[in-house]
């Protein structure tokens, strides 16, 4: 049974299936256009996910695009003007606003493609990983941040721009999980720019509870392309042990850093010593073929083969990290302590005292890999600029 929900917040649960509107999602409810937070225990199929994340207008069939675009624009009109009442969305349920014909007949055009998406689309290989993104994104943005502008001087025009920036904008973070050809996230219009906030104002993002707790892999991309060609991870900061066992004459840390991320995304750079640990051709004859990479977790991306390698292992670590960090999300589900945000290779926990004494379990959760035990970098802070190192064996 196809359904469909009007509003994603928990507070807000109210569906429509089969011509009549429900308080909740009953057991006969199946299939939907999205996911919701108040569905995660739901056995339930979502058709945005089917189509990696395209928009309902693409997706219309010709004999009802009249009436979806006729339903959005009165829907709309009807939200401003509860904007110009002083009436939130962030405050409110959607539908408390909207006249129920038109909720009708907004749900019965979704279903109708919804319809055809169940009908003419294959399942994602990747679907099941998906999924667990849609989970962990749509509860990081329905949390609100905890703000402190007054950290920012306002003195310089990037002080005064990146204030008008946050200050404009709503405090939630809404990632786009489609945005990327391989699967990295970016964020929303609108969304708080957590992936691109300067180190300097970082300061201003504080914790809702005792302190932010930060895990971050130590080399994420070179590790998965070590498992990627089944090689065993070292227990050491990835960069020292490439100075000692690769390059051998290299000045030092960074020089040799530079030089790995250098030979492996340039396919014209020759080095034997290199290839022998980290082999672009084997990953090319794994999991290239056919201008397409396929990763292990079923992600497929067209491109050439000049391309190859550099997609094949972001697009893996990416997924990597999402793997590890909906385990981390599942463990803090019925906990004070919850994941604030990811950025990149890292996720960060708004951390509560309760969950202090269960540092090593979560890094542990985090850093045991598919591809083997990834050595995590931990700092702690009362706010994201002023992070300690912390060593947690």
């Amino acid at each position: 049974m196809i359904f469909q929900t009007f509003d994603n917040k928990n507070q807000c649960k109210m569906v429509y299936k089969d011509g009549k509107f429900h308080d909740n999602v009953t057991p006969q409810c199946t299939k939907t256009w999205s996911y919701a937070p108040y569905l995660k225990e739901k056995n339930i199929e979502y058709a945005q996910l089917y189509v990696f994340g395209k928009e309902l207008d693409d997706l219309c069939p010709e004999n009802v695009k009249r009436e979806l675009f006729s339903v959005k624009k009165t829907i709309k009109a009807v939200i401003k003007s509860s904007h110009k009442v002083g009436l939130s969305l962030d405050d409110h349920c959607v539908y408390d606003f909207i006249p129920r014909h038109l909720l009708a007949s907004w749900a019965n055009v979704k279903t109708t493609i919804c319809e055809n998406i169940f009908d003419d689309y294959e399942k994602p290989k990747n679907y099941d990983q998906l999924l667990k993104i849609a989970k962990v994104i749509a509860d990081i943005k329905y949390r609100r941040i905890n703000l402190d502008l007054s950290n920012i001087a306002r003195v310089t025009v990037q002080d005064k721009n990146t204030y008008k920036l946050i200050a404009e904008n709503k405090p939630f973070i809404d990632y786009d999980m489609f945005k990327t050809v391989t699967g990295r996230l970016s964020t929303k219009k609108g969304s708080f720019p957590i992936m691109t906030l300067a180190k300097k104002y970082r300061n201003v993002l504080k914790p809702d509870n005792n302190w932010l707790f930060d895990m971050d892999f130590n080399a994420c991309e070179l590790r998965t392309a070590l498992g990627l060609l089944g090689q065993k991870q070292p227990e050491e900061d990835l960069h020292n042990w490439n100075l000692k066992n690769v390059f051998s004459r290299a000045k030092d840390r960074d020089n040799a850093k530079k030089r790995i991320f250098a030979w492996l995304y340039n396919p014209n750079n020759k080095d034997d010593k290199v290839s022998k640990i980290y082999d672009r051709e084997k990953l090319k004859t794994l999991y290239f073929k056919d201008n397409k990479v396929i990763t292990p977790f079923g992600r497929e991306i067209e491109c050439d083969e000049k391309h190859a390698v550099n997609y094949l292992v972001q697009s893996t670590a990416a997924d990597l990290v999402f793997e590890q960090m909906y385990k981390v999300w599942e463990f803090l589900q019925d906990k004070k302590s919850f994941i604030k945000f990811c950025n990149h290779d890292s996720i960060v926990i708004d951390l509560h005292t309760e969950q202090e004494y269960q540092f090593n379990e979560i890094k542990e959760l985090f850093s045991n890999t598919r591809f083997g035990k990834f050595k995590v970098n931990c700092s702690g802070g009362k706010n994201w600029a002023d992070m300690q190192r912390l060593h947690i064996i």
